[in-house]
This record gives structure tokens, C-alpha cells and sequence, in this order.
């Protein structure tokens, strides 16, 4: 029988508590105070009608240089101390310069996943310790956008590590300060209104954001209030919100069907499952990019093309990239293969007309180079006189043998 040993026993605090003294330092570094000169003046308006007026000052408030901040603004606003992204980052380099962060979940490219409300969750470790942080772009757009949201979230997680407590505490107060007096009285029915379309008017482009606002315009009975919509015209709220839902709704379900059909565009029996799956879901006149130049083109007419060319119908041609082959080539490849048959030239005809391709230049039958639709015509009418042809021959065979 295995003799059993014991495991020597530990000379540190079991359990996440244990911490090595170089630890303790490094967090203790995090908690030391920023310099008078580290700290910045953020001013925040707190008047909440000046925050709605066009040009941000009200009647109320007068606008003029602030010898604090230095921002010509409204009066209605105060200062919140902050550290800003650098010195927090030097800080972190100080404490451990080994330090890194990482966000909470990546999106379906593989970037730092936001929410429905623009934020960011992440994982900050700082001397083997990990807390979590979240920031939001403080309503700014494009790549600013994304860098004010890392800048936000590694600025919360520091804290919850003592970065700036100090800092946190009073910013938390002046602003509960701030919403005392905006909060005074109680907001108008349009001024909710005008809040709640301000709301999806920022999330137009995300969908669970946009179900979210469709939530609080029922539960305040904003439905049947009356919004313009992007054209300017007048339109119900509730309507508004639910047909743009029901856009973005089938935007995804197109995006991730032209996702599979790349996947699949180099095997035939993949290109003739997307076409089938195409033609249920009804996305078959749907365009995209294609070619170059790239030309609209109906997923219909580009994955028939494929799968002919996938099974040889080409004239033995190498498979095709979907973002490089040129329209032409595709309908020039058709057209041969159809040279015979004035029916299928005249819908050859039509799909060239819907990709623009009627006057390109290509070479013809007999040499020299012609407008594509000039030699397609042509094709079509002299098939048309030899049918005619044949049928008076037969005609003339029939009166013959009588």
C-alpha cells in the first residue's frame, strides 16, 4: 500500500488574500496620490436645460471663457477632477510595469465587444491581481469614440484598485450635486419625448439597443406619439422604432448568409445549398459588391454563375474569386455557352442590362471589339431569321409533298 505525504506546510495566507511583499508594493504604489499637475478640469454642464438647448446654454445661462477650464460654455456647468489616460497609465507603469488589460468579450471580428449602450467591459491585472472596469466614449462617435471608451474603463477598473480614490469620491458627490438641481422638477411629457428620441437616435445602429428604447416607449406610452423619421417625414414613435428593428433585423440575417456563401464559394454543393437557402429566405434579388470595378450584383445571378462554373459550364475556366472577377467575363462565359439559343441570349441581355454592361466593349465572333449588347442583338436577330427560315423551308417541304 502507497505510503501517503504530507505537503510541507505553506509560509504565506492561503487563499486569493496570499500576496508577496513586491505585490503589496505594487498596489500600494497604485493608492500614492497624483500630483496637483496630473489632474485635469473636466467641465460638466449641469443645467439640464442648457443641456437640451440647440447651442447649449439657456435662457437662464449666459455663454462666456471660463477661467477654470478655459472652455467657452455655458455658466451652467462645474468641474470634475479626473486623471487622464496617460498619467493613469504611467502610474500603472510605476506599479507594474508588466501590467495589461483585456476586454470582458470579443464580437464576431475578434475586437473588443461593446454593448447596447456603446460601453466596455474589461479586465484590468495589475501585480497578478485582476478587477473589472467599465467606460462609455461620453457620447463621442468614430474612433475617438473607442479610445475615450478604453481611456474610461482602465480610469474605473484603476480605481477599484485605488487609483484616484480620492479623485472618484469627490467627482461622485459634485455630480450628485449637479443632478439635485436638474432633478428639482420634474420633467415635461415632451421633454421625456424628446429624450427618448434622442436615445434611439444613438442606438439607430444597434439592434438590442434600439429593443431596449422600443421597452421604455411602452412602459411611458410614447407609442402613439408622432417623431419624424430620417426623411423628415411625420411617423408614430412605436412604428418608427419597430421598422427599423425589422431592418437591422434582416441586415444581420443577410450578412451572415453572404458569410456562408463565401465560405462555400469554392464547392459546388455549398454554392447550391446558399442558392436554395436564398431563394426561401427571399434574398435572391438582394445586391452586393462584385467584380472590379465592383458592380451591385443579385446574390441570385452570382451564385447560378458560380455553380456553372463549379461544374465545368465555363469553358474549363479556374475558379473565380467572388471580390475579383469582372461582370463581363461572367456574361461573356454565358453568352458562349448560349450562343445557340436566341431564349437564353435575350435573359443574357437582361442581366446585362441590370449590371451595366450593355456597352462595354468585348471582342466579337469575327474579330474587332463591339459593344456587348450590339453583339448580343445581333446574335439574337440573326437566330430569329434562321428560325424563320427553317420554318418557311418546312412549310415549303409540307407544300411540296402534298
Amino acid at each position: 500500500m502507497a505510503t501517503a505525504v504530507e505537503a510541507p506546510a505553506s509560509n504565506t495566507a492561503e487563499g486569493p488574500t496570499s500576496h508577496t511583499q513586491n505585490q503589496l508594493d505594487s498596489l500600494a504604489k497604485l493608492r500614492e496620490p497624483f500630483l496637483p499637475t496630473q489632474i485635469s478640469k473636466l467641465p460638466k454642464i449641469w443645467c439640464g436645460k442648457c443641456n437640451k438647448a440647440p447651442y447649449k446654454v439657456c435662457d437662464d445661462h449666459t455663454r462666456q471663457r471660463c477661467n477654470e477650464c478655459d472652455s467657452k460654455m455655458t455658466t451652467g456647468h462645474l468641474h470634475l477632477d479626473y486623471v487622464g489616460h496617460a498619467e493613469l497609465t504611467g502610474r500603472l507603469l510605476e506599479a507594474d510595469p508588466l501590467w495589461t488589460w483585456e476586454p470582458m468579450a470579443f464580437d464576431a471580428d475578434g475586437l473588443p465587444k461593446f454593448d447596447q449602450n456603446g460601453g466596455l467591459w474589461i479586465r484590468l491585472t495589475v501585480a497578478g491581481h485582476t478587477r473589472l472596469g467599465y467606460g462609455d466614449s461620453q457620447g463621442k462617435t468614430g474612433p475617438n469614440a473607442v479610445k475615450e471608451a478604453i481611456g474610461d474603463a482602465l480610469r474605473n477598473a484603476g480605481m477599484r484598485f485605488g487609483a484616484a480614490l480620492t479623485l472618484w469620491s469627490k467627482t461622485d458627490m459634485d455630480e450628485a450635486n449637479a443632478q439635485k438641481k436638474t432633478m428639482s422638477t420634474e420633467p415635461s411629457r415632451e421633454d421625456r419625448l424628446e429624450d427618448l428620441y434622442g436615445l434611439m437616435q444613438k442606438r439607430w445602429g444597434h439592434l438590442e439597443g434600439l429593443r431596449a428604447v422600443k421597452v421604455q416607449v411602452g412602459e411611458e406610452s410614447f407609442h402613439e406619439s408622432q417623431v419624424h423619421d430620417q426623411a423628415g417625414q411625420v411617423r408614430l414613435f412605436g412604428e418608427l422604432i419597430d421598422d427599423r428593428i425589422r431592418e437591422l433585423v434582416e441586415a444581420e440575417k443577410t450578412q451572415r448568409f453572404i458569410k456562408a456563401m463565401r465560405a462555400g464559394w469554392n464547392n459546388v454543393a455549398a454554392a447550391e445549398k446558399n442558392l436554395e437557402e436564398a431563394r426561401a429566405k427571399g434574398l435572391v434579388d438582394v445586391t452586393i459588391p462584385f467584380g472590379t470595378p465592383e458592380v451591385p450584383t443579385r446574390i441570385e445571378d452570382l451564385l447560378v454563375n458560380r455553380i456553372a462554373e463549379l461544374k465545368g459550364e465555363s469553358g474549363g475556366q479556374p475558379p473565380a474569386d467572388p471580390d475579383s472577377q469582372d461582370p463581363i467575363d461572367l456574361l461573356m462565359a454565358q453568352v458562349q455557352r448560349h450562343w445557340g439559343d436566341f431564349t437564353e441570349l435575350t435573359k443574357d441581355m437582361a442581366e446585362a442590362g441590370r449590371r451595366n454592361q450593355l456597352l462595354r466593349e468585348v471582342e466579337g465572333p469575327v474579330g474587332g471589339w463591339v459593344p456587348f449588347g450590339d453583339m448580343v442583338t445581333a446574335r439574337i436577330a440573326e437566330l430569329k431569321e434562321q428560325a424563320r427560315q427553317a420554318e418557311q423551308n418546312a412549310h415549303q417541304s409540307e407544300r411540296s409533298a402534298a
